[in-house]
């Protein structure tokens, strides 16, 4: 599903850079940089769907559950479980 560069996938939301640096109150090249210096990891704070190299959508609540947690690094990685759990979930599920 794809809402104004939303996408929804499970209960976690996809976003484009535009929309995510609005969110932030960042630069599309700080939402960049951010991802370079290693702050995000790919296919936990970003995805490339379908392969494509030049695509990069963003998850929106992990990247502003870690704007918000930054000084408080256990709570961001508690999300982030969260986060890896929904895909444990979602792939028993479609394995039935």
């Amino acid at each position: 599903m794809d809402v104004k560069g939303k996408e929804v996938f499970m209960s976690f939301t996809f976003c484009n850079k535009h929309v995510l640096a609005q969110r932030l109150g960042y630069s599309p090249h700080t939402l960049k940089a951010i991802r370079q210096r290693g702050d995000w990891l790919e296919g936990i704070h970003y995805i490339r769907p379908n392969g494509n190299s030049r695509v990069i959508r963003y998850n929106l609540d992990l990247c502003l559950n870690w704007f918000a947690n930054q000084n408080n690094p256990n709570a961001h990685h508690k999300e982030i479980e969260r986060y890896l759990m929904s895909l444990e979930g979602e792939k028993r599920r479609k394995s039935r």
